[in-house]
């Protein structure tokens, strides 16, 4: 028997993550490369600057995975992990839909923790219908009055929609979930 909290951990896609990296590094590279050969002249230094910071800002700030619990978030970066508290007037809301998925729907899409004018990304793609009942479930055994469920306009995902931990190691399925 563990005496850990309940918590679920929620997974972005590789795609999002993998495509990212790879972007910022081109950027990056290309940037290194234009200064090494011609020195830091405009365009090579605004190319340079522009290629490492977003390469900072991905492995900073885009979430792999993000763990709910009774006492707030967890989103666990490739660098860092940080730990959002939840708060009065936190709202959860869903991710904008985005016009160059390979998909084309403009279904709106995973978790994004509002707070004030502060939008951070939980998760990039929407979850399954079962870890949606858990999530809230969870939020929902805080104690205190929680404006995050209050205030939200999450809608519940379709029934069809795959969890996020399909793609990943053993560790992260759920007791219950055998298969899909």
């Amino acid at each position: 028997m563990t005496t850990d909290p309940p918590s679920i951990t929620l997974h972005s896609t590789w795609r999002h993550l993998v495509l990212s990296t790879l972007g910022a590094s081109l950027v990056a590279a290309a940037g290194t490369y234009g200064v090494a050969t011609v020195g830091f002249r405009a365009f090579p230094t605004a190319l340079f600057l522009l290629g490492w910071g977003s390469l900072a800002v991905v492995l900073l700030d885009v979430p792999v995975a993000s763990t709910f619990s009774a006492t707030g978030v967890v989103r666990r970066m490739v660098l860092r992990r940080q730990l959002l508290r939840w708060q009065d007037g936190d709202m959860l809301t869903r991710a904008r839909p985005t016009l160059m998925r390979v998909d084309r729907s403009l279904q709106h899409g995973g978790l994004v923790l509002r707070r004030g004018r502060r939008r951070y990304l939980l998760v990039d793609r929407i979850e399954s219908a079962a870890e949606f009942d858990v999530l809230i479930r969870l939020i929902e055994t805080t104690g205190e009055p929680c404006e995050v469920l209050e205030s939200s306009t999450l809608s519940r995902p379709s029934e069809t929609a795959t969890p996020t931990w399909l793609y990943r190691r053993r560790i992260w399925r759920p007791d219950d979930g055998a298969g899909r």
